[in-house]
């Protein structure tokens, strides 16, 4: 049998034609060890191998003899090709076996779920590595010093507590190496150990240094900006009656001054408007900054803070476009479509956007909804993972919550979206306890509160999310395709504005032909009414002309007969006759000017009359009242 007979799968890699004999004398003591490892193996049959098969029994449905029979010797045919490929490729690449396990897998499903989340954790901290290098090395200096300090704070604090018996922590026993490793080389540890990191993370991070895990995993505190943040605190800002106004009448506020972190609190926010003037101050900043007030110093608070927004996108949720809420809202739509898409579609034929009821769960954290302890673990997420923790939580409640909102109806869901969906996780010793209707929950627990646990199952609430499948390669081409409709909208909105100017102007040159049409449709007016009274005043003149002829030709009959009396002496004419002649010559004087005048009148309208003419000829061409 050739090489060339052996049958490949769809797409498989055809042989050159000199390919047996450039391997046989190439590697003929390669292909002879290789020949005596076909024989049929003892073990199960691999579903890859029989997937693969399967295929191969429709490609051709009449083999030739000197083919390998599949269901006669389906390990040596399988194991030869094996062989084949290895010959071919040496070590550069893997068999050929695993390539037709990679060609046949199933890839409708999705990784483990703790997979996922590691993966998410680890290309977080690859983000701000990266980010981190691209800073200037009197900023990396600043950062790696302020890193060494917290450093030294948390062995200070194993070194106050770390002996002490679980008892009197009040809490479950404390991993004191686990998390020094953290501490010590977080980098390290989620390059060699990212399950374990995500499962303590998970659990919560410790509370007596959740802070400094935060710091370090962040990279944020800087002494550089701690100085700069000194001095911002002392300023005035415009935001600062907003501010105050939004603390006081925020539930929560009162809890934080019980700890005497208000002014600290209020410092910080108008420390970063003052910081980023784009954004400025909005109420949702608030949110943010309470669980990290509570954690550390006011300066680290602000530089943590500041790397939220700049690092972790937060800024762009805040910015007056609002450009980053809008992305992670169509990651969520996206997300729900490709895990829930009969929910996803109920939802859409319903009416209901993301926008109504899911704005809120990504610009707080669920701050708004949950207690302490519940916002606390959500920013161990959001660190570690960062925005794509709040989209697991997200999509987990939607998960959750499916069955119940498939049956609603706009209005209904609406109602549930907003209220009801994290009764889901209420607890059932809550539910069955007769004091559920005196209990209140803000952000931060009050003395007369009874522990949040016995309210939500965090645990559950936590893990289950962990287990919703998103990947970073989901996210980024969800990012893409959310950038592609930004600039499609961009290219449309640039256009509509050009439209718009064109628009604008067409408009201005409307309106400055309608003016010049009114003004040339005045003068035409003018024009018409003139004609018309010429036509009503040359009868009249015409007349009067004819009648001053007759005058004049009476008058020179006058005259002529006088003339001829004066002739035959003066016996004949009556005794006035001089003063006769004298009152005709100046009757005729005044008549001859009459007719002048009148003939100078007669001339220049039908002058007038002439250019009229000529100028409605010029205009339309029509004639008009005649």
């Amino acid at each position: 049998m050739s090489l060339n007979e052996i049958s490949l799968p769809p797409g498989g890699f055809p042989l050159p034609e000199d390919a047996e004999s450039t391997i046989t004398q190439s590697t003929p003591q390669l292909l002879q060890e290789t020949v005596l490892t076909t024989e049929p193996a003892e073990e199960e049959e691999d579903p890859d191998t029989q997937s693969f098969k399967d295929g191969q029994s429709n490609i051709s449905d009449a083999p030739t003899g000197a083919d390998l029979d599949a269901e006669t010797a389906p390990s040596q045919h399988y194991k030869y090709e094996d062989d084949l490929s290895f010959v071919l490729t040496a070590d550069a690449l893997p068999t050929r076996k695993n390539l037709y396990s990679s060609i046949n897998a199933d890839l409708s499903g999705s990784p483990p779920p703790t997979g996922i989340a590691s993966l998410l954790l680890e290309a977080r901290q690859a983000d701000i590595t990266i980010k981190f290098g691209s800073k200037d090395q009197a900023h990396q200096n600043a950062i790696n010093s302020g890193s060494a300090s917290i450093k030294k704070t948390f062995n200070d604090i194993k070194a106050t507590i770390g002996h002490m018996p679980p008892e009197l922590l009040g809490g479950e026993p404390l991993d004191w190496d686990f998390w020094s490793k953290v501490v010590d080389d977080y980098d390290l540890v989620v390059q060699e150990d990212p399950e374990s990191l995500q499962s303590a993370v998970a659990d919560g991070i410790p509370k007596e240094f959740r802070g400094i895990i935060w710091q370090l995993v962040a990279r944020s505190k800087d002494l550089q900006l701690e100085e700069l943040y000194m001095h911002l605190k002392s300023e005035s800002s415009i935001h600062e009656r907003a501010i105050k106004r939004d603390l006081t009448r925020t539930s929560f506020f009162t809890n934080v001054e019980a700890l005497k972190k208000g002014d600290e609190l209020y410092n910080v926010i108008k420390a970063y408007s003052l910081f980023d003037p784009d954004v400025g101050y909005t109420q949702g900043m608030v949110f943010i900054a309470v669980p990290l007030i509570l954690n550390m110093t006011e300066a680290e608070c602000f530089c943590l803070l500041v790397a939220l927004m700049k690092e972790y996108g937060l800024r762009e949720l805040f910015a007056p476009d609002m450009h980053g809420l809008h992305l992670l809202l169509h990651q969520f739509d996206r997300l729900l479509d490709q895990n829930l898409p009969l929910l996803y579609n109920h939802l859409i034929r319903q009416g209901v956007r993301s926008l109504m009821y899911a704005s809120q769960w990504f610009l707080t954290f669920f701050s708004y909804k949950f207690p302490l302890d519940v916002v606390l673990r959500i920013f161990d997420l959001v660190i570690t993972q960062g925005m794509e923790g709040v989209l697991r939580l997200a999509v987990n409640l939607m998960i959750r919550n499916e069955a119940t909102l498939l049956r609603l109806n706009f209005d209904s869901l609406l109602d549930y979206l907003k209220a009801n969906l994290f009764n889901v996780y209420v607890s059932e010793d809550f539910i069955a306890s007769p004091e559920k209707e005196n209990r209140r929950f803000s952000l931060l627990p009050r003395k007369s509160a009874p522990k949040t646990e016995n309210y939500y199952k965090l645990n559950a609430f936590i893990l289950d999310s962990l287990q919703v499948p998103i990947l970073p390669t989901d996210l980024m081409k969800f990012k893409l395709e959310f950038d592609q409709m930004c600039t499609t909208d961009a290219a449309r909105v640039e256009e509509i504005e050009k439209f718009q100017t064109d628009n604008g102007v067409l408009r201005h040159e409307i309106k400055e032909l309608e003016s010049e049409y009114f003004k040339l449709h005045h003068d035409h007016i003018r024009v018409v009414q003139l004609l018309v009274d010429t036509k009503v005043i040359l009868p009249e003149v015409l007349g009067d002309i004819e009648e001053l002829k007759d005058t004049v030709a009476n008058l020179q009959g006058d005259i002529t007969e006088l003339e001829s009396k004066l002739e035959t002496g003066p016996e004949g004419l009556p005794q006035d006759i001089d003063s006769k002649i004298q009152e005709l010559l100046a009757e005729n004087a005044n008549e001859t000017e009459r007719f002048a005048n009148l003939e100078e009148q007669l001339n220049q309208l039908t002058l007038e009359y002439e250019n009229f003419s000529a100028e409605l000829k010029q205009r339309g061409g029509k004639k008009w009242f005649w």
